[in-house]
């Protein structure tokens, strides 16, 4: 990297919720030294943080955490009892202010709305006490299969008031997906929308619900929000129902009682459904948002996302605990045009926006540009992949005019929030993070599990348990020690491929996606800033692709800029440009151009389908791809350009 890009200002450090907690508790250094003195101690960090964050407690927990049954089955908090509402929505409203805003949302046809504190807990109180009408108790499921908006955000408190366990599903998915996910969760209850509208087309949501709900025995009611364009209402209980019953109130859980149950998938295998509780989702998620995201009660928060993705929960717990307000954005942020997005965090007046890497591309390609970064912006977040260093000058300069820190976080849904992020009090490279998390023990071995030589990367592990880890795979305990533990004994096996330098640590993407030319190893994102440097190329993945004899190829797949040629001349250069930047051994085999590559809806180039595609194996579950149509246009390429 090329060394620091964004300097803190003094003040800015100075009033940060880190350097608040060090003065509180006597820490000299900053964030490296609480950072380093949380992992050496931590019930001494997360005692301090809980009641930094104002965890409510109906029942004190009698101690921090027990692992004495191991880093895979630690207990967080035990003894305690708690309900995420109490210290989300019920503290603020006790504490006066209930009139300030909780939700902003917007519409791709305009219409936008506020949920203030004190209506969001009034609204989730009684679509709460409708779901009890319903017959769900403590431990039930709740399936939502909802858009970003008012809906799903009152539906995650409304679960969580009375103790039932939210399965949010992804707003894109097929009724097939869904299907399989209400097989495996049983869920009493699904809540859908009628339907939602992404780049002016009309997508009927309800019709799909109903067509995965009558697949399985388990969903008794199906309950719909009414047609915002006025049709006829659907049979059978609807949100305006719930909404309307007699409030419920929050029930004390204990700590280790589920409230999500989020699936996430690779390419093979069912997908596996995490855990997560009312007692460390809400530590780990208000830890992170408080200290890395420096939320604050005067912040407006906005994260592309979707509510069947765990930033959703995250920001949603994470942005209330602070007393922050939340903005969530129907529809794509890109359209009628690349404007839309300026538009939207003006008219809000965001101080905080999230995004994956992947949207900074798409803008950069279609030549997305601003007369003046949004004035209000003060933090920009990124998480979903690894950047590529133009892409992360670009949201760096368009996004936050040169001024705001980049918060880059890296985790997962199973780890229920984030291992690695950026710090506000630190400087920053391109790409790179601070280091682990507080509280979190994570670092990087090599495959004889030693630590390897500063600019050389290994894989990602942690050494202690942390509050926000999944409590299990949903009705597969042996399949959660197996996934995670079985590789590195005593360690959380992430499977990122990370490196260290220079104080910062550098995420290079996952371990299936390294590349072994000649048993010469290296990351996809490198070769894939080197072929972003042509001007001919707006998006571009690389695989490796077996080979007789070097035991790997690279093959670079390029997507052309505005649908612009990437013919034969083209592509050597592109393979020169790799060769110059990486050397002659990492000369690209092939350089494929593609007119997409396949994503998922939070970003995520899917390498290994790629590889498959090329070598002719079964791709697996295709369900969380946005695109699936990307996959036929990449066997149609590889065989043209043979």
């Amino acid at each position: 990297m090329s060394g620091y890009a964004w300097h803190p200002e003094p003040e800015h450090v100075e009033h940060s919720n880190i350097a608040a907690f060090c003065r509180r508790h006597g820490v000299d250094g900053g964030y490296r030294a609480l950072q380093a003195r949380s992992v050496a101690d931590p019930e001494w960090f997360w005692e301090r943080a809980v009641q930094d964050l104002g965890i409510v407690w109906h029942v004190p927990p009698q101690r921090v955490r027990d692992d004495s049954g191991g880093i895979a089955f630690t207990r967080w908090f035990p003894g305690g009892r708690t309900n995420l509402v109490e210290s989300c929505l019920e503290r603020r409203v006790r504490l006066g202010r209930g009139g300030a805003p909780a939700l902003r949302w917007e519409r791709e046809d305009g219409t936008r709305g506020v949920l203030t504190y004190g209506e969001a807990a009034t609204r989730s109180a009684r679509v709460a006490g409708g779901l009890r009408e319903l017959g769900v108790t403590v431990g039930d499921r709740v399936a939502a299969y909802l858009p970003p908006g008012p809906e799903a955000f009152v539906l995650l408190f409304a679960c969580a008031r009375i103790g039932a366990v939210l399965v949010p599903l992804f707003s894109g998915f097929g009724a097939d997906a869904i299907a399989v996910r209400l097989a495996d969760a049983e869920p009493r209850v699904l809540v859908t929308a009628t339907a939602t509208v992404r780049r002016g087309r009309r997508h009927d949501m309800a019709a799909t619900a109903r067509t995965a709900a009558r697949t399985v025995s388990c969903v008794r009611h199906l309950v719909v929000v009414p047609d915002r364009a006025g049709a006829a209402g659907e049979p059978g209980p609807n949100w305006d129902t719930l909404a309307g019953s007699e409030p419920a109130e929050s029930v004390p859980l204990a700590v280790d009682t589920p409230f999500l149950l989020l699936h996430t998938s690779g390419t093979t295998g069912r997908p596996k459904g995490a855990v997560h509780t009312h007692g460390g989702f809400p530590a780990q998620v208000g830890s992170e948002t408080r200290y890395n995201l420096d939320l604050r009660p005067d912040d407006v928060v906005c994260w592309v996302t979707d509510p069947g993705w765990i930033m959703f929960p995250l920001v949603a717990v994470g942005a209330t605990l602070a007393g922050a307000c939340v903005l969530t954005y129907e529809g794509a942020i890109d359209h009628p045009d690349t404007t839309r997005l300026w538009r939207l965090l003006d008219d809000h007046r965001v101080t905080v926006f999230g995004s994956s890497p992947s949207l900074s591309r798409t803008l950069m390609r279609h030549g997305a540009r601003h007369p003046e970064s949004p004035g209000r912006l003060r933090i920009l977040g990124s998480t979903g992949e690894p950047w590529t260093e133009e892409a992360w000058h670009w949201y760096f300069a368009e996004l936050g005019g040169k001024r705001c820190p980049v918060i880059n976080i890296c985790g997962g849904t199973e780890v229920g929030g984030s291992l690695l992020a950026s710090a506000p009090t630190l400087p920053q490279s391109p790409c790179g993070f601070a280091g682990p998390c507080l509280g979190v023990d994570a670092a990087v071995e090599d495959a004889l599990g030693a630590e390897p030589p500063e600019g050389q990367a290994g894989e990602l592990v942690v050494r202690q348990s942390w509050p926000g880890m999944t409590l299990g795979l949903w009705r597969a305990r042996e399949r959660f020690a197996r996934a995670y533990f079985t590789r590195r004994p005593g360690r959380w096996s992430h499977g990122d491929l990370v490196s260290r330098a220079g104080g910062e640590w550098f995420v290079h993407g996952r371990l299936d996606d390294v590349i072994k030319v000649a048993g010469k190893r290296l990351g996809p994102t490198e070769v894939e800033d080197a072929v972003l440097g042509d001007p001919a190329v707006g998006e571009a993945a690389a695989v490796g692709i077996p080979h007789p004899v070097k035991g790997e190829a690279l093959w670079c797949f390029a997507v052309p800029v505005a649908d612009g040629p990437l013919g034969a001349p083209e592509r050597e250069r592109i393979r020169a440009r790799v060769a110059d930047a990486l050397g002659a051994a990492f000369r690209p085999g092939r350089v494929v151009a593609v007119p997409q590559l396949p994503r998922t809806r939070n970003g995520k180039v899917m390498r290994r389908l790629i590889r498959d595609v090329v070598t002719g194996e079964e791709p697996g579950d295709l369900s969380t791809l946005v695109n699936p149509e990307s996959l036929d246009a990449l066997r149609t390429a590889v065989r043209q350009q043979h």
